[in-house]
């Protein structure tokens, strides 16, 4: 067991310090309209979550859920879409942060 807790601590210390942020974004904005499910190319779908992970500052989505709306703002132009749109109801993104202080942990 201390041979095991040893091995733990040691890896520990020598390992580059890494942490994974995650955010949930219920009911995503953009200059307070709804985000399109879809690019302005005509991907939709994990290509659109992605797209507003980064622009959030996040590497990608993890999670996205859709819903029918009015109105949504595609995050890669400044077209909207009016009347029947497709808007993301939740995007959940994450991104990895490997500049944290060395022997510091993330709680």
């Amino acid at each position: 067991m201390r041979r095991l807790a040893a091995t733990f601590l040691l890896l520990a210390l020598v390992a580059p310090a890494q942490a994974s942020e995650v955010r949930n974004f219920f009911s995503p904005r953009v200059d307070g309209q709804p985000i399109n499910a879809c690019l302005a190319g005509g991907a939709c779908g994990k290509a659109a979550a992605d797209a507003f992970c980064k622009v959030e500052g996040y590497d990608q989505a993890m999670l996205f859920q859709r819903e029918r709306s009015q109105s949504a703002r595609l995050i890669d132009s400044d077209k909207v879409c009016d009347g029947d749109c497709t808007a993301f109801r939740q995007v959940k993104c994450f991104t990895v942060r490997s500049d944290l202080e060395q022997g510091k942990t993330a709680l």
